[in-house]
């Protein structure tokens, strides 16, 4: 992909506006001729519109490249039928929502052109600071040159993984895209612990967010595994053993494939809702 994208935005929550900024902070978007519709735009999307110049909820419409659909899964059958513009047909549909399939997807598009292509992906919340992980899946109704365009624009926002289809996509997005807050539950439980301690909230937070932070960091630089990283710093019958030692009797170590798990029986309730 060599030319910048016009792009059109439809929603602008937590996730999409996490997107929005990591593309428009980049050199991947044509902001001139790029566009975000949403009704109560927060006050950081007006700001990055208004410094970017991608127009926000303009009364006009002209042709897309892409178009991004960053609402609720819940909103596309309202949505979905009312979206218009000249060439529509030539547009790249980009869903970044959980559940809803390529195929109903297009069912909902139908109207406004023949065969619309839907690629769907998985992000993260880091792709705020171009840190995200994003899980794209396969679709034989997509071009090489729609995979590219995909891919360039989810690596402007972290890492990219392919997956060989919506299945597994969904199998996995729990290790991905739910992560993010399985970690930062931790933090808090962390953080809790050292204010029952007796610590300040303020000294709590940043001991646990410091601590994260800095393993996730070595983890990245040191290039041994998880499970040699954590042998290292566990001295046998020390502190740091006690403590592993009540996480399993806690049944930690299950807990976080049971969390994956139950993330994909609600992806698949909502494909089914």
């Amino acid at each position: 992909m060599t030319r910048p994208l016009k792009l059109i935005q439809i929603g602008a929550g937590s996730m999409g506006g996490a997107l929005l900024k990591a593309w428009a902070e980049g050199d991947l978007l044509d902001k001139e001729g790029s566009t975000v519709v949403d009704p109560r735009p927060s006050v950081e999307t007006e700001t990055l519109c208004q410094d970017s110049g991608i127009a926000l909820n303009p009364s006009a419409d002209h042709a897309y490249d892409v178009c991004v659909l960053a609402v609720k899964p819940q909103q596309f059958p309202s949505v979905l039928p009312q979206l218009s513009w000249p060439s529509f047909g030539e547009t790249l549909f980009v869903s970044i929502a959980a559940g809803t399939t390529a195929d109903e997807i297009a069912m909902l598009l139908k109207n406004q052109a023949d065969s619309p292509r839907v690629l769907r992906v998985m992000p993260t919340l880091p792709a705020k600071v171009r840190r995200g992980v994003s899980l794209l899946a396969r679709n034989p109704a997509l071009s090489a040159e729609d995979e590219q365009i995909g891919e360039a624009m989810m690596r402007a926002a972290g890492e990219v993984h392919w997956c060989a289809d919506e299945e597994e996509l969904d199998r996995l997005m729990g290790v991905t895209g739910c992560a993010p807050a399985f970690f930062l539950r931790a933090v808090e439980g962390l953080a809790k612990a050292a204010e029952e301690e007796g610590t300040s909230p303020e000294a709590a937070l940043a001991m646990a967010k410091e601590t994260f932070l800095g393993t996730a960091a070595l983890l990245d630089a040191d290039g041994r595994s998880p499970s040699a990283l954590r042998e290292a710093v566990t001295s046998p019958g020390g502190t740091t053993a006690a403590g592993l030692a009540s996480l399993e009797e806690d049944g930690f170590a299950q807990s976080l494939p049971k969390a994956v798990r139950a993330a994909y029986r609600r992806a698949k309730e909502l494909a089914g809702a």
